[in-house]
């Protein structure tokens, strides 16, 4: 099982932001800490090659060194949707959805939290519908591991 790092960077602003884009392994957090959200954003993976493969993980409500928290990642080679949980650095994978992502494609992303309630869309389609109240407020932000992804429009809504 692969999890995302724990490394963080300076983060966007809260609220909307424009582009990022990462080849590698980057996380940029937020300097705020949400509880209740709504977060929307467009995620590209690279393109069709090997090395352009990897995960492209949203951390939430994660700790500032982001080993606590979640972590939903879009993996074009599992193909799948995950949910993990992070604590303390280690991963517990919460949910699990087949879904083809492929590389050069833009998918829609909507993660909502309310209370424990976690909430994954990928397009108008809810992949993850789960509970789980251990870490209840922390901060959001964009992550890519292992290749290139691109997070554009990402916008962010306390709830």
């Amino acid at each position: 099982m692969r999890s995302p790092p724990s490394r963080p960077a300076a983060g966007p602003p809260p609220g909307r932001a424009g582009p990022a884009t990462s080849g590698g392994d980057s996380t940029a957090l937020s300097s705020t800490d949400y509880g209740d959200f709504e977060l929307t954003t467009l995620v590209r993976f690279g393109g069709p090659g090997p090395a352009d493969g990897g995960a492209g993980p949203v951390l939430l409500r994660a700790s500032a060194d982001a080993a606590d928290g979640y972590a939903v990642s879009l993996d074009p080679n599992l193909r799948t949707v995950r949910l993990f949980r992070r604590d303390a650095g280690r991963s517990t994978v919460l949910a699990e959805v087949p879904l083809l992502v492929r590389g050069g494609t833009t998918l829609p992303l909507r993660i909502r939290a309310r209370s424990t309630r976690i909430e994954v869309l990928v397009g108008d389609r809810t992949v993850i519908d789960t509970t789980d109240g251990t870490h209840r407020r922390g901060r959001i932000g964009p992550n890519v591991f292992g290749g290139r992804a691109a997070y554009q429009d990402t916008h962010v809504t306390a709830l």
